[in-house]
């Protein structure tokens, strides 16, 4: 459910955090990205644990210029004897990995995997590692005559970072300027995304301080880690986000007092869309122009805009229902149920009784039935009765479990304080 969940958001965020930094880098220079990194509010510091002499290398001059690495990402259509053959191997070699025992793992390509051959000075490809993230992927070791194939884990060196950022223009812009990584600006938004609507509700003077990890191969980045701990200042609100492993190694976000950072459901059934419309029981309707109850929020979206569940639960009904035009019902429990209506289709092969995770695309918005326009009409009953789904109070996930709060409590006091003491290190630096 959470990966259906992060991979949607993570996308639609993606496009619409990209603006921001297209404005960046047409209103930014690098005389004033300079003077935003010496100020307080936007700087950052890290620690780490790596010793770099381990990094440096221990061949020779000579040596050097004989081993190498080749590193190749995939493209479109590109196969495994090709890039193998990019990369200078033999005819004798290629053909010895083709034969080889789970070879068919590696010539599994997807586009931006990234190849890493190894080659020595007797031109011998030792090893082959294919990997989408740097650190896990299939490994061919080349040993007496015959590769041996496998799946790899790689064991990173782990950077911790921590930025504290006061919002000047946009959260993104201004996150950016402070280095921040752009996964680690979305995974912030998607963490505290059920409390805070970051198109609407964010104002200049508005803060975070937020501690992250980097992973390190060799001395070399390979990707971005998690969010340790973040805490977010809207005006006189503030909201804690801390990472806890469960006992069952599941990965959750709680607030300082333990309360999951989740809702049991979206406010929105569409991501970055605009409000056409909110919930008026004495609106004047667009087309029938007389007054009558409009019981949910328009969203304006695009033809073909994903639509998503709201919360888990089970299909009720899918089809025609007059002016609703193509409507999904979604039963959520005896108390709660919710209504996706004007949609252009729904998602291929969904029927009644199937259940549905939060966040699962159910269909794409569109302008069926009593409609002005492409827009999303959307419903939140409780108790079958029709309430505004803007402000409805949304049910909570599960806190932290009984048995696990002095883990948890432990694990948040030691986060809250790191980022007081990082806090701290860069009020004296800049003062």
């Amino acid at each position: 459910m959470k990966n259906i969940i992060f991979e949607i958001r993570y996308y639609l965020l993606f496009l619409v955090l990209s603006v921001g930094f297209f404005l960046t880098i047409i209103f930014s220079s690098e005389s004033s990205t300079n003077s935003v990194n010496e100020n307080f509010n936007s700087r950052e510091i890290e620690r780490s644990n790596i010793d770099l002499e381990k990094f440096l290398p221990l061949t020779s001059e000579k040596e050097q210029t004989s081993n190498r690495t080749h590193i190749i990402y995939v493209e479109k259509n590109n196969t495994l004897i090709e890039l193998l053959d990019k990369a200078g191997l033999s005819n004798k070699y290629i053909r010895a990995l083709i034969k080889a025992k789970g070879s068919e793992k590696l010539a599994n390509l997807k586009i931006g995997d990234k190849l890493e051959i190894d080659i020595n000075r007797d031109q011998v490809p030792e090893n082959i590692f294919l990997t989408s993230d740097g650190l896990n992927g299939i490994n061919a070791n080349f040993k007496n005559g015959l590769f041996s194939i496998g799946t790899a884990s790689r064991q990173p060196d782990v950077l911790e970072r921590f930025a504290s950022v006061e919002i000047e223009d946009s959260l993104y812009s201004s996150a950016l300027k402070s280095g921040i990584p752009d996964s680690v600006i979305m995974d912030m938004v998607y963490i505290f995304g059920w409390d805070i609507d970051f198109i609407f509700d964010i104002r200049p003077g508005d803060s975070f301080d937020i501690l992250y990890e980097e992973y390190f191969l060799k001395g070399n980045q390979v990707k971005n880690g998690d969010i340790k701990a973040a805490r977010f200042k809207r005006g006189k609100k503030v909201y804690t986000a801390i990472r806890y492993f469960l006992k069952n190694g599941e990965k959750e976000f709680f607030s300082i007092r333990g309360k999951n950072v989740e809702k049991a459901f979206l406010r929105s059934p569409v991501e970055f869309s605009y409000i056409s419309s909110k919930y008026n029981l004495k609106r004047m309707h667009p087309i029938l122009n007389k007054i009558k109850a409009h019981t949910g929020v328009d969203y304006a979206a695009p033809t073909g805009t994903p639509v998503r569940t709201t919360g888990d639960g089970t299909v009720s009904f899918r089809g025609n229902n007059g002016g609703y035009g193509k409507l999904i019902e979604i039963k959520h429990s005896e108390d709660y149920s919710t209504r996706y209506a004007h949609l252009s289709r729904y998602k291929k092969n969904l029927k009644v009784g199937d259940k549905v995770s939060q966040g699962e695309v159910i269909g794409y918005v569109g302008s069926t039935g009593r409609s002005t326009g492409p827009h999303l009409h959307y419903e939140f009953r409780v108790n079958g009765m029709h309430t505004d789904p803007l402000t409805v109070k949304l049910p909570a996930a599960k806190p932290i479990s009984e048995n696990e709060k002095d883990s948890f409590f432990k694990t948040a006091i030691e986060a809250m304080n790191m980022m007081d003491d990082y806090y701290l290190k860069l009020y004296a630096e800049s003062n």
